[in-house]
């Protein structure tokens, strides 16, 4: 801080900065919702190649095949009563999904530098050097209720929040690293679940920050 600078400008550059912070957090969210829709797809996608053979799990399909032996529909049984077409649609969709979900997680890592960024442009203006000196601030953030916070206030919400951003990012890149062909029903249900739930996010203390900065 520089010496003689009047606390409301840097009050005021700080409610200037956490609303920069906000913005860049609004665009994480969407990112968000969009990668789980990626997730979805890969998962659907599948789940569709896994399907258990309609030929070998019902003994009407057996008998209308036994009576009907063409070409085609020996050729669609030693398939496994799977469509040629929909199977190259459905591995089209699994590497679509990839390479879409490998391009959103990109995507939000430079969110999450610039969050940091502005993390750090805030502590530097309170002459701040500890995350954590930040974070016991929050309680009296939270005390101030509706009136406008002050620069450590906000700086407070910025490093919670960027805290909580950061482990729901590394989550989705664990996540999207580990998927593969080979990934397990209950594997994809379990990241589809967890994408969803986001753990590691307190969905009150971004809405509170969002309140000061509207």
């Amino acid at each position: 801080m520089e010496e003689g600078k009047p606390i409301s400008n840097i009050d005021d550059e700080l409610r200037q900065i956490l609303a920069e912070f906000m913005v860049e957090v609004i665009k994480l969210e969407e990112l968000v919702e969009v990668g789980r829709k990626f997730l979805v797809r890969f998962q659907q996608a599948l789940e569709f190649l896994r399907r258990p053979s309609i030929y070998e799990s019902s003994d009407l399909v057996k008998s209308i095949a036994k009576a009907n032996e063409t070409k085609r529909v020996n050729a669609y049984v030693q398939a496994g009563c799977l469509n040629a077409y929909d199977s190259t649609l459905s591995v089209g969709q699994l590497n679509t999904s990839l390479s879409d979900l490998h391009d959103c997680v990109t995507k939000s890592k430079s969110i999450i530098d610039e969050l940091k960024n502005l993390m750090d442009k805030a502590g530097n203006a309170l002459c701040m050097t500890s995350d954590d000196q930040l974070e016991t601030e929050i309680q009296a953030s939270e005390a101030i209720g509706s009136e406008k916070l002050d620069g450590v206030g906000c700086a407070s919400y910025m490093a919670v929040i960027y805290s909580m951003v950061k482990q729901d990012y590394v989550m989705q890149e664990k996540i999207v690293s580990s998927l593969s062909f080979k990934s397990s029903s209950g594997e994809l249900e379990s990241y589809c679940l967890m994408w969803s739930l986001r753990p590691f996010i307190n969905d009150d203390i971004i809405r509170q920050a969002l309140k000061q900065v509207r």
